[in-house]
Formats: C-alpha cells, structure tokens, sequence
C-alpha cells in the first residue's frame, strides 16, 4: 500500500517543486510595487490622456509578466491591431423555413384541356391537436375552437394560447 501512495504523491512533490523553482518571488520588491500601484492611478484616473493609459498598460502588463516573459519581449501578433469580428461567426441558413399553410397563397385551379381527365389536389388545412383532451381543434384564420370544451383559442406564432388557462397549444 505505502509504495502505490509514494508513487502516486511523488510526481505531484516533483511538479510542485519546479513550480515553485520557476515562481518569481512574490510580492515584488517595493520599488517595483510602488511603480504598479502609480500606473494603475494612472489608469483609473480620468484626466489622463489615452496615449498615458495605453503607456500605463503596457508598462504594467510587462511588470506583471514573469521575468522569462519579460526576457522574451512582446511578440508582433500581440502588439499588431485584430480587427472586429462578430461574437458568433456568421452561418449560411441550410434550410429554408416551410410556409405556414395559413401563409400559402390558394392553389389556382387549372383548366383542364377538353377530352383530358386531370386530378386537382389540395392542400388539406392544418389540424391542430389539443394534446390535453386529445382532441382536433377547429380552425379559423385568427382563431381555433376546441370541441370538447368550447374554448375560443388565439392564433399565435407557432400554434395556438387559451386565454383562459395561458397554455400554449402548437399546431
């Protein structure tokens, strides 16, 4: 059992330790301290210029660097400007939304060529189901009624809202 706990603690001994080699020493020595506590005056003041603060916040942010940061310099990509960019990046739609069937205009009857038998075809309306009573609602452009209970249901995106109860019904 001892020798399964030394070997599961000893990497995490081993990891501390060069962490702790790598650490600077913190808090900084005062000199360096003072200098932090003007620049960030600096930034919170509001008579400074904008040329001061952005002064102010990269001298800060190279003395809050450690010291193999600070001995590297900042890198090109970081300084140069990136330009703005949406939050979330755009997306094509891939699928086109279907019409409403309330939407769609009526389908225009054709005329059928004499001596030619020909088969119109409809579009039966919408029925929306009340999955409470299990019932089919019977609608109407604005509205629909359910038969079981006579309620009178509002016409909203998507299906339809009792008023009496709140409940959303969707088609």
């Amino acid at each position: 059992m001892k020798p399964l706990l030394i070997a599961s603690i000893a990497p995490l001994v081993v990891a501390s330790a060069a962490a702790l080699a790598a650490d600077p020493a913190w808090p900084p020595p005062e000199g360096v301290e003072a200098r932090m506590h003007t620049l960030e005056a600096i930034l919170a003041s509001r008579e400074s210029t904008r040329e001061q603060r952005d002064a102010a916040r990269s001298e800060l942010g190279q003395l809050l660097m450690s010291p193999s940061a600070r001995e590297r310099g900042a890198k090109a990509e970081d300084t140069k400007a990136h330009p703005p960019r949406a939050a979330i990046e755009p997306f094509p739609s891939v699928v086109e939304p279907a019409p409403r069937i309330s939407e769609t205009p009526a389908a225009k009857p054709s005329t059928p060529q004499p001596g030619v038998a020909h088969l119109d075809v409809t579009r039966p309306a919408a029925t929306a189901i009340d999955p409470r009573t299990g019932s089919p609602l019977i609608s109407t452009p604005n509205a629909a009624v359910d038969p079981t209970t006579g309620h009178v249901l509002h016409a909203v995106p998507g299906g339809y809202i009792d008023p009496r109860t709140g409940r959303f019904i969707p088609h």
